[in-house]
């Protein structure tokens, strides 16, 4: 409910407190469009049905509706609208192509019917399309675009709206939980806020074995919680001095990938951002199949794919190790990766994994250059060093010494069970570099 602009801006017009709040799902096509996963798609229903029974409680009515396609919603929500008499619909904008797609036929029907709908920007810190260079062009460069958005935020910072008048009082706190995500407004709050609070994210962000990230990607990523309020609180706790820092630039990461696919729908269509990119990449299936399983016989890479699929999240810094793994060393297309990701992520945002498999595979906007790939082991020594993250998550491994951990001898993969390497790590880097350059 807070900052929530169509709420608060339907609340101000509507004599106090809007009529009712419709939430129209969409999962068959949102699972066909954008591979989403189940996890996500249970953590936005729960999240949903925790909305409509406070709204409830505030005497505001909640509706779910149900559509099979994109284009079943525009009649589904005019008939709905019709029906109930209702005069005047906001919403929050979305940003993907297709559905602007959808919300462009929802407004042809809207008109025909003399509904009146309002549009409102949430879920960035700014509207997409405004932060370019000079000449009006979109920057493919992260580092001058995020010069711009701090330059664009320290002389226009873009507050939260607060939750409308009617909402009389804080969200209670609920047991419901999705694979360990504690569901509601008031658990997300509750989070930033700790996080905040006590976090030392510029030193442990790379420490899978610390849990030195926010993990606060699932409520970003469902619109529970929005940039702008994680914004506005980093400056309460930390100053002026937090948009310097490097949390707060990861926010813009979000940004950055967001207007890339607000400029260029090409990304939405699976296609790369270089137009040279390669689009048949020569890895075998059993690679790829042998990497989503988390069984390639490179500890860390395990233990992320591993995390990934028990608990619908994978920390970033294994997220890039992974993906450099199958593209870099395995060659598979990044797009399986990417899909994989989506299809298992409870954070999935379409925009941020995409962004972020075209810099594992070299093939995106200020990707990683072709000749970074990143050494497995050498990572697990460096974020991981008493392997801890790794017994955790592959429990084949418990009670190897910390130093054997990230590349046990093949005695001890004989004796826990675990597999020999799928690749030689030495040649497959030789090959790669080799099919990159060519």
């Amino acid at each position: 409910m807070a900052d929530n602009p169509a709420l608060f801006q339907a609340s101000q017009c509507a004599q106090g407190r809007p009529k009712a709040v419709v939430f129209v799902h969409c999962q068959n096509q949102d699972r066909l469009l954008h591979h989403e996963s189940e996890a996500k798609q249970t953590m936005r229903t729960a999240h949903v049905k925790d909305l409509m029974s406070r709204c409830q409680k505030h005497g505001v009515k909640g509706h779910e509706l149900d559509a099979a396609t994109y284009q079943d919603v525009a009649p589904l929500l005019t008939d709905f609208l019709i029906k109930h008499g209702v005069t005047d619909v906001h919403w929050n904008v979305s940003t993907l192509l297709n559905e602007q797609r959808r919300d462009e036929a929802v407004k042809v029907l809207l008109k025909q019917a003399g509904i009146r709908f309002h549009e409102h920007q949430a879920n960035y810190l700014f509207p997409l399309g405004q932060v370019r260079k000079s000449d009006g062009g979109m920057y493919h460069v992260f580092t001058p675009y995020k010069k711009q958005m701090l330059a664009r935020l320290y002389q226009h910072m873009p507050l939260p709206v607060p939750a409308p008048e009617w909402v009389t009082q804080t969200p209670d706190s609920t047991e419901t939980s999705v694979l360990g995500w504690p569901v509601g407004e008031a658990a997300a709050t509750q989070r930033l806020h700790d996080f905040l609070e006590s976090n030392d994210y510029a030193n442990e962000r790379d420490r899978p074995d610390v849990g030195g990230t926010s993990q606060l990607s699932p409520y970003l990523a469902l619109g529970i919680l929005s940039a702008r309020q994680c914004l506005a609180h980093a400056i309460q706790v930390q100053g002026e001095s937090a948009m310097e820092s490097v949390w707060v630039s990861e926010l813009v990461w979000r940004e950055f990938y967001a207007d890339l696919f607000w400029e260029y729908p090409k990304l939405v269509m699976n296609q790369t951002f270089k137009a040279q990119a390669k689009d048949l990449w020569p890895g075998p299936e059993h690679l790829f199949d042998a990497w989503r399983k988390g069984v390639t016989g490179f500890p860390l890479v395990d233990a992320g794919i591993r995390q990934l699929l028990q608990t619908g999240w994978m920390h970033n810094r294994l997220r890039m190790v992974t993906a450099s793994f199958l593209c870099k060393l395995c060659l598979v297309d990044w797009r399986m990766g990417e899909r994989f990701f989506m299809q298992h992520l409870i954070d999935g945002d379409f925009a941020s994994n995409n962004g972020g498999w075209q810099w594992s595979s070299s093939t995106g906007c200020d990707a990683a250059p072709f000749f970074r790939i990143f050494n497995p082991e050498t990572q697990s020594r460096r974020f991981d060093p008493n392997g801890d993250f790794i017994a955790e998550f592959v429990p084949e491994l418990r009670g190897v010494s910390a130093k054997e951990i990230h590349n046990p001898s093949p005695e001890t993969r004989k004796q826990c069970g675990y597999p020999m390497p799928v690749i030689d790590y030495k040649k497959s880097r030789e090959s790669a570099l080799l099919w990159h350059k060519n």
